[in-house]
């Protein structure tokens, strides 16, 4: 039976995965900051980390052949320079520590899918990027994306097949962007965002 392990499991998306992978049958080791959430179950095992100590419960990876990593602080937060470098740091030193541990312990791990945003794409009315563009976001949010899939890289030097998904905005029924997009319009406030000339790329959390 196939085990994988997932960081950020108890996260809109996060949920979404561990369901999908019931589904298929797989075996779900998470990762959490809250010992009081480890869950012990067959197919749904909790396993303790607390990455601004650099501690990980290295038993996670027993028998893991792919990590989705979907762990990183909320972006829709207010940006105090404190928040900002949570935001960075909870991509950067999560993936680092992951790395290290596998490398200590000589766990070997065959793919790792890892999320990324579209926030490293500069902001255009007119052009349409991919993942063939090279022109980088002068952004807040560029700077962090680019240092967060350099960052995941770095499992690329441990044997792994790196996959790293550019996500958008993503609409769930009961979380996500959409609740906090409807609100004002319940109020009669509903607006376009920005000039309401600018893309908006999108995904529904089924199809992620």
């Amino acid at each position: 039976k196939m085990t994988v392990l997932i960081t950020g499991a108890t996260g809109l998306i996060g949920q979404e995965i561990v369901k999908k992978c019931h589904a298929e049958g797989f075996n779900v080791h998470y990762l959490t900051t809250s010992k009081s959430k480890l869950s012990s179950e067959n197919n749904y095992k909790g396993f303790y980390w607390n990455p601004n100590k650099n501690e990980i419960d290295h038993k996670c990876f027993k028998g893991v052949s792919t990590i989705i990593n979907m762990v990183g602080a909320s972006i829709s937060k207010r940006w105090t320079e404190d928040y900002k470098k949570q935001i960075l740091e909870s991509r950067t030193k999560t993936a680092q520590l992951l790395q290290d541990t596998i490398k200590m312990h000589n766990y070997k791990i065959d793919h790792v899918v890892s999320a990324s945003a579209i926030g490293i794409y500069p902001t255009s009315l007119v052009n349409y990027y991919e993942e063939t563009t090279t022109e980088i976001s002068d952004t807040f949010l560029g700077k962090v994306v680019k240092e967060w899939e350099a960052a995941v890289d770095g499992f690329k030097t441990l044997g792994c097949k790196v996959a790293k998904i550019r996500i958008g905005l993503v609409l769930a029924e009961d979380g996500g962007a959409l609740p906090e997009i409807v609100k004002p319009i319940k109020f009669g406030a509903g607006a376009a965002f920005g000039s309401g000339k600018q893309w908006q790329s999108w995904i529904h959390v089924k199809d992620l």
